[in-house]
């Protein structure tokens, strides 16, 4: 059959190798790339470590605890993340993908130091917060897949000139709806990409500032 149909058996051949491809992928990338990019800059200590909002998610698929080190003190780091939010500082990241092309802000602003419990960062609500030491944003129940999920910050004092900033975002995955099928194997993947470059950018204006 396919020595009459060349197209046919070229058309086969393209999509056993593309299953190939990706069933490698998904090999990899679960036998050691998702441990490695979930734990990304944090060690054992960091990941086992309780942080605010760890009883709200039992057992989530998604728990993704990632650091960096910052030469700054505690008191230094905190007004950077206080002021975090979409339309406020932004998150130090892609700013056209999460603060609607804002550009994040390279200094700290005075207006969005009062940050309250309780208060809204738009698909983020601010329910628990120790100043210079940790805070804990949920996601609003119609913040589409990320509704409930838990986006904890913490500052850990590694000695008089540097910290250690660590956040830990906490998710259950769902597969009731289409949007949720095609977001979470992308998010699972890709979301490493928007926390690294937050944190990195967190780190570069406090160390730069």
């Amino acid at each position: 059959m396919f020595k009459r149909h060349p197209l046919l058996r070229a058309i086969v051949i393209f999509i056993e190798c593309w299953l190939i491809a990706i069933t490698a992928m998904v090999i990899i990338y679960f036998a050691w790339l998702r441990d490695w990019q979930m734990n990304w800059g944090a060690s054992t200590e960091e990941t086992t470590r309780y942080m605010a909002g760890d009883e709200l998610l039992e057992n989530p698929t998604l728990n993704a605890t990632r650091a960096v080190k910052i030469k700054a003190t505690p008191e230094q780091i905190w007004p950077w993340i206080v002021q975090m939010g979409y339309k406020r500082a932004g998150f130090y990241g892609f700013d056209k993908m999460d603060n609607a092309g804002i550009p994040s802000a390279e200094q700290i602003i005075p207006e969005y130091q009062n940050l309250q419990v309780g208060d809204s960062l738009s698909f983020l609500q601010v329910v628990e917060m120790e100043p210079n030491k940790s805070m804990l944003w949920v996601f609003f129940k119609w913040a589409g897949p990320w509704g409930n999920a838990t986006w904890s910050w913490g500052l850990y004092k590694i000695d008089d000139e540097h910290t250690k900033l660590v956040s830990r975002l906490r998710q259950n995955y769902s597969f009731n709806s289409f949007q949720e099928i095609i977001t979470w194997p992308l998010m699972d993947v890709c979301e490493i990409f928007m926390m690294r470059t937050s944190m990195l950018g967190i780190k570069h204006r406090v160390e730069g500032g």
